[in-house]
């Protein structure tokens, strides 16, 4: 049964073919002119080359007087190979070339297995393999080799058992289906058949956490006939005893599959959740989490969730001088100013009623700001950590006891070398005068930090203070320092900023009215509920969001880890207005300045209004 030619073939032959070449240079059309002529040179027939396919061989006669070699050019699965040179598509010949040609057998089927090795598919070409042998040729001076079907002649045919053994070979054992392999092989569709399949491995579920209270505030201060409502407590998430506050969904275990080869699949691990419950919470054996006395619940941590509730510090005035700086180990309520150069560190939330002034604040959680936030500092989440000064200050310490400890090491082993001793309490006194210079500085500013620790939580801190102190009375320094002694402070040091850094919460947020002149950083949300932001910078790992229509930005830096939404940006007074974020900037009307998104930057000279900036529109600016 001959095979019809493809489309491809046609192709390749009909480009391969000089048709001008061949209307005079064709042996039988020069006869046909000679003829027609009365004429006949021998010398003009004879002058090019021409190579002829007959009963298997290939013959070549060489040109006369000059004229051209012949060419020989080949379709597959013939194989043209002169010189010992396989040809990859035509060559010019002549009789003294070494010219042989060969038939590529191509597969009668093939198993193909999937990617994921869970299916393998049977696919019949062909039931039987015919015999092939080359197409006679004219003799002409381009011929084409090509090979056809010698039906009567059978090399081979498809059995099952020869589907089998291939199966076997390449070890496809799982669920095969041998009927399915029959019926292709006694009806053939010459389609990929299905004939094994192994079974997927089915995901676990990751541990889960309900979470019954708002861990963020929508909106923290209420306003009544035009003023601030400072009685109403109710705004800020509480609970109270015995209420339940989360519970914890315990993970799935996957249930493992196998591929068609037979080997176990194994599903992904699924992620569990450590939780940790302080004295105020409750974890009950089957995974809820109750609350012992009346708070806000709050949630820190990231691996490891640790669930607490919220002691609030109540300052009911200003912060000022006469309150002196503010740190507690919880919530912070302020329900008047925070005024010039005063600190509040929370680890927890800070809510300000009235307006903060050439002040730092900074929150483990959120802060929330009712008035407005002029010349000063707001850090909350991840950088209300970095900036803490318990953290920073425990930390620095311990890098500097860390450094006494291993240059007294050092200072010992020298002496020994030498049958020399000292007392290790000269050694701390010599190195603090000479090497570590810093570390009385980083003492005193950890003591002033822990002084200024409101009363509730002070005494957790009253053991790190009374060792901080021996560092300035140089006789019991010298009595008291042993090694055991710095190691047990060391220790001390470590758990304190540690602790601080487990205060960080996740969903945290700033909230103001404005801000001029300032500095807030939050790994959150910042939103700015009216006026906007003058002169300032502003990094928010979240959003940053203007939320009233007038609220403008002007003369400031914002950069955002998602979505910058802002309602009017820059002015008619030049001040340079930057607009970088991460996913997208719609803005409601843009005077001015720059906007970049992702590595994206554009100018903005001319008025823009309800314009949304994303990668593609400002990939298409550039």
């Amino acid at each position: 049964m001959k095979k019809q030619i493809t489309e491809n073939e046609l192709t390749l032959l009909i480009k391969q073919l000089d048709l001008e070449e061949l209307d005079v240079d064709t042996v039988t059309e020069k006869k046909r002119d000679a003829e027609e002529n009365g004429e006949v040179h021998e010398r003009t027939l004879m002058q090019d080359g021409w190579a002829q396919v007959k009963e298997r061989k290939i013959i070549v006669h060489d040109p006369i007087d000059g004229g051209k070699l012949p060419i020989i050019s080949v379709i597959a699965p013939v194989k043209l190979i002169i010189n010992d040179v396989e040809v990859e598509s035509e060559a010019t010949v002549s009789s003294s070339d070494h010219i042989h040609w060969d038939i590529t057998e191509k597969a009668l089927f093939n198993i193909h297995v999937t990617d994921d090795k869970l299916h393998a598919y049977f696919h019949l070409y062909s039931k039987e393999r015919y015999a092939l042998r080359l197409v006679n040729t004219e003799p002409l001076s381009r011929i084409i080799l090509t090979a056809e079907e010698d039906t009567n002649t059978i090399l081979e045919t498809v059995h099952l058992g020869d589907v089998i053994a291939i199966l076997e070979q390449k070890s496809i054992r799982s669920n095969l289906d041998y009927a399915a392999i029959h019926q292709e092989l006694a009806q053939p569709t010459y389609r990929p058949i299905l004939v094994a399949k192994g079974k997927d491995a089915i995901a676990g579920k990751d541990a889960q956490m309900e979470v019954y209270f708002s861990e963020q505030v929508e909106r923290q201060f209420s306003q009544i006939a035009g003023s601030v409502d400072f009685r109403n407590h109710l705004q800020i998430p509480s609970v109270n005893k015995g209420d339940r506050i989360a519970r914890k969904i315990p993970m799935v275990d996957g249930i493992p599959g196998y591929d068609v080869y037979g080997n176990v699949i194994m599903p992904v691990p699924p992620k569990d959740i450590f939780v940790v419950v302080k004295s105020n919470v409750e974890l009950t054996p089957n995974g809820e989490i109750i609350a012992k006395k009346e708070g806000r619940p709050r949630i820190t941590g990231n691996s490891i969730k640790t669930f607490d509730i919220s002691t609030s510090y109540i300052v009911p005035g200003d912060v000022n001088i006469e309150t002196g700086n503010i740190v507690f180990s919880g919530d912070i309520i302020v329900y008047g100013n925070v005024t010039d150069s005063m600190i509040v560190e929370s680890l927890g939330n800070v809510y300000i009623y009235g307006s903060v002034y050439n002040a730092t604040i900074t929150a483990t959680g959120s802060i929330h700001v009712c008035g407005n936030v002029l010349g000063s500092k707001l850090y909350s989440g991840y950088f209300g950590v970095m900036f803490n000064r318990l953290y920073n200050y425990s930390k620095i310490l311990s890098e500097h006891i860390e450094k006494l400890l291993a240059a007294a090491r050092l200072l010992e082993q020298a002496l020994e070398s030498r049958q020399q001793t000292i007392r290790f309490g000269q050694i701390v006194l010599i190195l603090m005068e000479s090497k570590l210079k810093e570390m009385p500085v980083a003492v005193k500013e950890l003591l002033s930090v822990i002084s200024n620790i409101q009363h509730i939580k002070k005494e957790e801190y009253q053991k790190l203070m009374e060792m901080s102190q021996i560092f300035f009375q140089p006789a019991k320094l010298l009595e008291t320092a042993t090694y055991s002694f710095f190691q047990s402070f060391l220790a001390l040091l470590c758990e304190t900023h540690q602790e601080v850094a487990r205060m960080q919460e996740e969903k945290v947020q700033i909230l103001i009215n404005q801000c001029h002149n300032s500095e807030l950083k939050s790994n959150g949300d910042i939103v700015i509920q009216r006026d906007g932001v003058l002169l300032s910078d502003l990094y928010s790992a979240g959003n940053i969001l203007f939320q009233h229509d007038l609220a403008v930005c002007r003369g400031a830096t914002l950069e955002a880890g998602g979505v910058i939404s802002a309602k009017i940006v820059g002015g008619q007074t030049g001040v340079n207005t930057l607009l970088k974020a991460k996913k997208q900037i719609n803005v409601k009307k843009m005077y001015a300045g720059r906007v970049c998104v992702g590595r994206y930057c554009t100018d903005i000279y001319d008025i823009v209004e309800n314009k949304t900036f994303d990668s593609s529109t400002m990939r298409k600016r550039s």
